[in-house]
C-alpha cells in the first residue's frame, strides 16, 4: 500500500531540505573535454571491420549450418593488438599474448591445411615484420595464413579455406 505524501509541493517543503534538492538535481554543464595531445578521437577501422566479419560469417553459418556451422563455431579472435597500460601489457605478455599472432584462427583443418590464421587491417594498415614473419612461418606449418585488408576480403578468403577453394 503506497504512502501519503507529507508535502503537495516543492514550496511546502522546508527551507534545508529544498536547498538540497535544488543543489543535487540542477543541471551541471558537462565539464570540458580537451582532446588528449591535440588529436581527434581515433577510429578503430580494423576493429569495425573484424565485428563485420564475425556477424557475416555467423549469418552463413545459420543459413547454411551443414557448409558452414562447424567453421563458424571454431572461427574466434585472438585479442593481441590495441593500447594497453604498461602494467596490463605486462600481465597479458606473462599470459602469453605474443606479438605478431594473428588476429582471428579459424581452428578447423580443410583441404590439408591445419587451420587459417587471418590477419586484419585497415584499409590504409600496414602488417609489421612480426606479423609477417607470423604468416610465413604459419605457411610453413601448412597453416592457411591471409592478410585481409576489410571485412569482404575475409569472408571471401574464410569461405574459399572452407569451401576448398583457397589458393595454397
Amino acid at each position: 500500500m503506497g504512502h501519503a505524501l507529507r508535502y503537495r509541493d516543492e514550496s511546502e517543503l522546508p527551507e534545508s531540505v529544498r536547498r538540497r534538492l535544488q543543489k543535487r538535481f540542477s543541471e551541471k554543464p558537462a565539464p570540458s573535454v580537451t582532446p588528449t595531445r591535440g588529436r581527434k578521437p581515433r577510429r578503430d577501422v580494423e576493429h569495425e571491420e573484424q565485428v563485420v566479419f564475425f556477424n557475416r560469417i555467423r549469418a552463413l553459418a545459420a543459413n547454411d549450418p551443414k557448409r558452414y556451422g562447424v567453421a563458424a563455431d571454431r572461427t574466434y579472435a585472438i585479442p593481441n593488438g590495441g593500447g594497453r597500460s604498461r602494467a596490463e601489457a605486462g600481465r597479458l605478455k606473462a599470459e602469453g599474448v605474443r606479438k605478431g599472432v594473428s588476429d582471428v584462427f579459424v581452428s578447423f583443418p580443410a583441404h590439408g591445411k591445419h587451420g587459417m590464421y587471418i590477419e586484419m587491417k585497415a584499409p590504409t594498415g600496414r602488417v609489421s615484420d612480426e606479423q609477417n614473419k607470423w604468416i610465413y612461418d604459419s605457411q610453413v606449418l601448412r597453416y592457411h595464413a591471409a592478410v585481409c585488408f576489410s571485412a569482404d576480403d575475409a569472408v571471401n578468403i574464410w569461405r574459399a579455406y572452407v569451401d576448398g577453394t583457397a589458393a595454397t
